[in-house]
């Protein structure tokens, strides 16, 4: 029968599931106390956090949540990061932290619905930040307003040329030429 404390462990492992836009499921083996507290201070900067978790109270708390596709990987030490922010800017952090713990290994992530697997989640976070790319679809759907714009503009120059010439040609009398 489980614990009250389990019980409470469980809820607070839903409740940090439910808020996450991403979850990042990790082997922390060979990483010390001292470094598992700069990862989750790194990944605090992140909007994120970094929970060391027992296998079977994580599975409890995926089902709850709903969260389906992770539970293969619950084997081995686990420890948990959550994305409550922008899910790419968790990514990058976690792969900043990467080559600082060689021995530190991610396994699965989950975000939208979808488990990604690591290769996956580097490919996320080679992504530009958000601005950047707000600011490449902007100009991509700027690009042919813009040719259309000028191309509408450099029409009605020539028309403007040619009726200014002809108003010329209007003013002059006939003989001169």
């Amino acid at each position: 029968m489980p614990t009250e404390k389990k019980k409470e462990n469980v809820a607070r492992l839903v409740e940090r599931l439910s808020r996450s836009q991403m979850v990042i499921l990790t082997d922390y083996r060979g990483i010390n106390m001292k470094d598992l507290t700069a990862l989750r201070r790194a990944l605090e900067k992140a909007d994120g956090g970094y929970h060391v978790v027992k296998n079977t109270l994580l599975r409890l708390a995926l089902r709850q949540a709903s969260i389906a596709g992770l539970e293969p990987y619950l084997q081995g030490p686990t420890a948990v990061a959550f994305g409550y922010g922008d899910a790419v800017a968790l990514a990058k952090a976690m792969r900043e932290q990467l080559p600082s713990y060689p021995s530190f290994q991610v396994k699965a992530a989950w975000m939208s619905g979808r488990v990604l697997s690591p290769e996956a989640l580097e490919t996320l976070a080679s992504l530009p930040p958000r601005p950047v790319l707000l600011g490449q679809v902007v100009g991509a759907l700027q690009a042919p307003l813009a040719g259309l714009a000028g191309a509408l503009a450099g029409v009605l120059r020539q028309l403007i040329y040619v009726l200014s010439v002809r108003s010329e040609q209007g003013e002059r009398p006939a003989g001169a030429a």
